[in-house]
């Protein structure tokens, strides 16, 4: 009855839903408060609703403000909802300030990162991959060092291409915070960076950290998470199989088997009884499990009329892949963000974030190379617990490096506080100017604390011993101490006053100060009895001391002025005028002076454009100019090094001496950016596009340049020579709309980058990993061998250019550039494709809810890369190391002529097929699912029973699908890398919840 009763009270409601021009809006969506009872308007706006006298009808459009009207009678109601400019009245974090997404006129992306909640991101850095106009690239998954390389609209310079990073105006590394207190990172790519003149060359990041924002609430989030990696060399792990093919490879030389038809027979019968003499191990499988990670994070907040606080703490633990205690890492993170608007005219605040962290890693770190030199030969521990190697004589094996004694005995471990304090003050002076005022301390303390022990490995066989490390310098232990005081100071005037309603302007004027100082130091000892003590006092013998103080300061000037009519026509110009100590004193070198100007207008607002599909058209141009000062302190002074010993009348005595070069005239590196864009909404702003068209002209680069030795046997000099070129273009398209209570949007974004070296100063460098600097190329493109296939016959060697006496049929054949018979460096050729940084980058994603339940995913890919993978795996055999399955059924026969791969032979022994060369060239493009999360909110009205304002569960998947056609490794871990040494990329399953009180 109670029911009927409820049900009687509900009233057919009818209504009409409209824009406010009065054009009626399909699909809007119209829900009952407190139930799931919803329904969504027709054709023509129109809708019908059961609901009680007194309930809410809550109104929502993607591109519309939501609405909420009463019910008091059946209507029919008239609804009218306006559009939701918020998202052009938002601003966006600038250089010393921030402006309204509207007026904007720079090519400015943002990143919220409440849009990463949830994700496994132990890193900030790591969440930047798929941003237009932003290359990120993980080329190592260690716990502790998983940092992105970060590059803004490709390479412009021969030396340091990072960014500069500042959280919250201040200079300070991104992953130096915790994610779960960062509010937003700012990628400012074009001149809206030359307000950083100094250093802003390749990009400015701005982070912004989370602030208090109304009542009071405690917020609790947690995650758990199971990692495994995404690819792993296949190498061969049947020792059998193994013992055949490098006895085949030796003979296809012309040399003798390594491995006797004995040892091998021998050894197939022992692999039945007895597996620590004869082993069969993938040491892949060995080595590696499971990893584990989880986060806790901590937060209380509020705000008030003349308040706002924000007080943190996070935790993160995560265990590698790797078996032994070497990868393990732990982070505590606390985070202070509080202001007070003392009266009407002053505020003050401060800042507080940082990290206690601290992670291992084996002693002898070089554990993925000792791993890619694994065989299935080498015992693992023999029945004793004692480590093995093998009875077995292997050519490059006189001392095994066995993984498990290297990752279980010996450790580093790197323990770190780093801390960004500032308090800031904002004052209102007459005539609408404010004083703003900031200063900020960056302390960072490092120590770096290593031990080793005595290691040997035994004969499985005959149980002789054989010492890893020599007993006269093991056992050992070494620290290493980094102190870092950095001071931050800046100060802004700012004025903005609005003339005749419509003319507005802005300036800024300021002056900030860059202190950085460091201290280092380290020293080692041996002579420990045993493993037992590690401390210093325990030592006996002393090894080296060695330590280094430098000092670092940057002064600078700079402004603003920025105008707009009426919100139409916009215009910005800024300067810049830094004094860098990097440089000689003279002020023509030391000081570098940047302007830029850039303008926009707003299309749709003038009377002539008029258009009920497109809401938003606005033209962008910018052309600015920002520095680099990225040269080693001191290289415009002349230097004296200790420990020049030299001999006189056969004595030799202690000396000094100048090892290199100077040039005292060194000056700022310049980079001169142009940008051309336009911003586009229409389909009431259900759909976004920005396009931008770009050039980096970088001209006075900084790098050390070659002399004759005949000159002292002096090292080269840092000069300002070289021209770099980048251009590109970037687009970016945004789609959201809904279906009744059904909400989904879709995102993606592609940008092209062109990099050439345009002047060298007619110089050509090659560099020792295959990658060539020369003017009208990419910076590091390859220059390598060309390959045209494989010799079949040995008519055909006879009657090509000459490659070595050993080339026979099944060898690559290289091309004869230079046409005069004999195969050598002079016949490489130039790949113009850099080693170091795709021409394209990508990403898209996909958002879907309903009624509490979101499905998000993200995808991020490259084109126009290659790498050259060398030694250990990526060639088979290499100085007694392992090959890959590959090898034993694509390699050349006369009986298998189409064969993808050369005749098998030892990478060492037969050097005329793995010389670099096009053969070995592989295409490094590739997509990946970077994330994919189900999220399920709970309903408030369960919520609010238990006294809880929000709770939300989810499930991530990170990296779980990668499409490349390079398989033997994964192809972001790869990327500018010429080995597969580095720790692999690793897929995350995760879960966990998101808590509000």
């Amino acid at each position: 009855m109670q029911a009927l009763s409820l049900q009687a009270q509900d009233l057919p409601v009818t209504g009409k839903v409209t824009a406010a021009n009065d054009l009626p809006l399909i699909g809007v969506n119209i829900q009952v408060a407190g139930t799931s009872h919803g329904t969504a308007t027709g054709a023509d706006g129109s809708f019908k609703i059961n609901a009680p006298v007194g309930a809410t009808l809550k109104f929502s459009f993607i591109g519309y403000l939501p609405k909420e009207i009463k019910v008091t009678n059946a209507g029919p109601l008239t609804v009218k909802l306006e559009e939701d400019v918020q998202k052009l009245n938002d601003v966006v974090v600038v250089g010393y300030g921030t402006q309204k997404k509207a007026t904007l006129t720079g090519s400015i992306t943002t990143v919220e990162m409440i849009d990463k909640a949830g994700q496994p991101i132990t890193n900030v850095s790591n969440a930047l991959q798929g941003v237009p106009g932003v290359f990120a690239s993980l080329g190592n998954s260690q716990p502790g060092v998983d940092r992105s390389t970060i590059r803004i609209r490709g390479m412009g310079t021969l030396s340091n291409n990072d960014p500069l990073v500042l959280v919250d105006g201040i200079e300070y590394s991104m992953d130096e915070l915790n994610p779960n207190d960062i509010e937003s990172v700012t990628v400012l790519k074009d001149a809206a960076a030359a307000i950083y003149g100094s250093r802003a060359a390749n990009g400015v990041i701005l982070v912004t950290t989370k602030k208090g924002k109304g009542a009071s609430r405690v917020n609790y989030s947690y995650y758990y998470g199971q990692q495994k990696t995404t690819y792993l060399p296949d190498a061969i792990d049947d020792p059998i199989v193994y013992m055949k093919l490098k006895n085949q490879a030796n003979i296809n030389e012309g040399k003798a088997p390594d491995y006797s038809d004995a040892e091998i027979a021998e050894y197939e019968q022992g692999m039945k009884t007895d597996h620590f003499t004869y082993p069969a191990n993938n040491w892949y499988d060995i080595a590696l499990k499971n990893g584990v990670i989880q986060k806790h994070d901590l937060s209380v907040s509020g705000s008030g009329d003349k308040y706002q606080y924000r007080l943190s703490l996070g935790y993160l633990d995560r265990d590698g892949i790797l078996f032994g205690p070497g990868n393990h890492e732990k982070k505590y993170s606390v985070g202070i963000n509080t202001s007070v608007q003392v009266n009407e005219r002053l505020k003050v605040g401060m800042t507080l974030d940082g990290y206690y962290r601290n992670y291992t890693i084996p002693f002898y770190n070089s554990i993925w190379q000792y791993l890619s030199r694994t065989l299935p030969i080498l015992s693992d521990t023999l029945a004793d617990g004692r480590y093995g190697n093998s009875w077995l004589r292997t050519p490059g094996r006189n001392n095994w490096e066995h993984p498990r004694m290297l990752a279980y005995n010996g450790l580093q471990t790197k323990v770190v506080q780093r801390f960004l304090s500032t308090v800031f003050a904002e004052y209102k002076l007459p005539f609408d100017i404010t004083y703003n005022i900031k200063f900020g301390v960056d302390k960072y303390d490092g120590l770096l604390s290593g031990f080793t022990p005595r290691m040997q490995t035994f004969n499985p066989k005959t149980g002789a011993a054989t010492n890893w490390n020599s007993p006269a310098t093991a056992p050992r232990a070494a620290k290493d101490d980094y102190n870092d005081m950095n001071i931050h100071f800046y100060n802004t005037l700012n004025w903005q006053h609005t003339f005749v309603q419509k003319h507005n302007v802005a300036v800024m004027l300021g002056a900030s100060y860059d202190n950085y100082d460091s201290d280092t130091w380290g020293t080692s000892m041996y002579g420990f009895l045993d493993r037992t003590l590690d401390a210093f006092d325990a030592a006996t013998t002393w090894n080296a001391t060695n330590g280094n103080t430098t000092r670092d300061v940057l002064e600078s000037y700079f402004g603003r002025l920025n105008y707009d009519y009426d919100g139409k026509y916009l215009l910005e110009l800024a300067f810049r005028s830094d004094g860098s100590s990097r440089f000689s004193p003279n002020g023509q070198y030391r000081w570098g002076f940047f302007p830029s100007a850039s303008a926009g207008w707003r299309i749709d607002k003038e009377n002539f454009f008029k258009s009920n599909f497109i809401d938003l058209l606005k033209l962008r141009v910018s052309a600015g100019s920002m520095g680099n000062q990225a040269v080693p302190l001191y290289s415009y002074r002349s230097s004296v090094q200790l420990g020049q010993d030299y001999s006189f009348h056969g004595v030799l005595n202690s000396g000094a001496a100048t090892l290199n070069y100077v040039d005292p005239t060194i000056h700022w590196e310049t980079t001169t950016t142009y940008n051309a864009g336009a911003d586009i909404n229409f389909w009431k702003n259900r759909i976004g596009v920005t396009l931008d068209a770009y050039k980096k002209h970088t001209t006075g680069i900084l790098r050390q340049v070659q002399i004759p030795a005949q000159v002292g046997n002096l090292g080269g000099p840092q000069r300002n020579i070289g021209v770099v070129d980048n251009s590109g273009l970037e687009l970016t398209v945004q789609y959201r709309n809904n279906i009744g209570a059904f909400d989904y949007g879709i995102n993606g974004s592609v940008s092209y980058n062109s990099n050439k070296i345009s002047d060298l100063n007619g110089e050509t460098v090659i560099n020792s990993d295959g990658t060539i600097l020369k003017e009208g190329y990419a910076i590091n493109s390859f220059y390598i061998l060309q390959a045209e296939g494989l010799f079949q016959s040995q008519e055909e060697v006879d009657h090509s250019a000459t490659q070595s006496v050993n080339t026979k049929p099944g060898y690559i054949k290289f091309k004869d550039v230079d046409g005069n018979g004999i195969i050598n460096g002079d016949d490489r050729v130039i790949v113009n494709t850099s080693s170091m940084i795709p021409k394209v980058t990508y990403g898209f994603g996909i958002n879907l809810g309903y009624k509490g339940v979101s499905l998000n995913a993200s995808f991020q890919g490259v084109a126009g890369v290659k790498v050259l993978p060398t030694a250990n795996l990526a060639y088979p055999f290499n100085n007694g190391a392992n090959a890959t399955w590959e090898w034993t059924t694509d390699a050349w026969t006369p009986e298998n002529p189409n064969a993808r791969l050369p005749i098998v032979t030892t990478s060492t022994g037969s050097a005329d097929n793995f010389q670099r060369s096009t053969f070995w060239l592989r295409d490094n493009s590739y997509l990946r699912m970077k994330n994919i999360q189900l999220g399920y909110a709970l309903p408030e009205r369960w919520l609010s029973k238990v006294k809880i304002s929000k709770l939300s569960v989810f499930v991530n998947a990170q990296n779980l699908l990668t499409f490349a056609k390079y398989k033997d490794f994964d192809p972001e871990a790869i990327l500018d890398r010429n080995d597969l040494y580095s720790y692999p990329m690793l897929k995350t399953y995760s879960g966990g919840l998101n808590v509000t009180f």
